[in-house]
């Protein structure tokens, strides 16, 4: 993990802004990673910093990354790799459509993608993927930190996440990583 941290230092080091955003269903096992990472960032956010949960729908979410201004915008996604589960790789913009599958998406993150470049034309993009173990459905749906957070918290709040996790340990401990990683990036940048 620690080549991950320096790749990312070396990517963001002249970032201005930054939106984080998780993508992914989160009843769906190891897909809910992107929200899961970013559900345990949120309340880093600040003007130079931004988190978003977009769950399956990031196109919902594309004012509010046109709004804070990013100059960076890092997407935090399962991804198919020939590679085991657990492995992180960072992607750039070009091979992000060949490592992303859609089916649980809306519209295909390429798409939003170029038309975010279009409305910010500096903004460089690029993927955290994290190679799942599982993506099968779990059955007993609990609600996410449910002693924490009211039923009208979380209809105010659409970046926290509804249900509670279910992330293989694999992919559990590997985003336990990723967000250590992140909050040494917002110390350092």
């Amino acid at each position: 993990m620690i080549e991950i941290l320096e790749k990312l230092l070396k990517i963001l080091n002249d970032a201005l802004k930054i939106a984080f955003v998780g993508i992914g269903e989160e009843t769906l096992a190891d897909d809910g990673v992107g929200p899961y990472v970013i559900s345990e960032l949120l309340h880093f956010s600040n003007e130079k910093f931004l988190f978003i949960n977009a769950g399956i729908d990031l196109m919902s979410r594309i004012d509010e990354i046109v709004n804070f201004q990013a100059s960076h915008l890092v997407l935090l996604d399962t991804c198919t790799l020939n590679r085991p589960p657990g492995t992180v790789a960072i992607i750039e913009r070009e091979n992000i459509k060949d490592t992303v599958a859609i089916s649980t998406h809306t519209i295909p993150i390429q798409v939003i993608v170029d038309l975010l470049i279009e409305k910010i034309p500096h903004l460089k993009v690029f993927m955290i993927g994290i190679v799942p173990k599982s993506l099968v459905g779990f059955t007993e749906l609990n609600l996410y930190k449910e002693d924490e957070y009211s039923l009208e918290e979380r209809s105010e709040n659409e970046d926290l996440p509804f249900f509670e996790f279910n992330l293989t340990p694999t992919i559990h401990k590997v985003a336990d990583q990723i967000i250590d990683i992140i909050k040494e990036i917002i110390q350092k940048i």
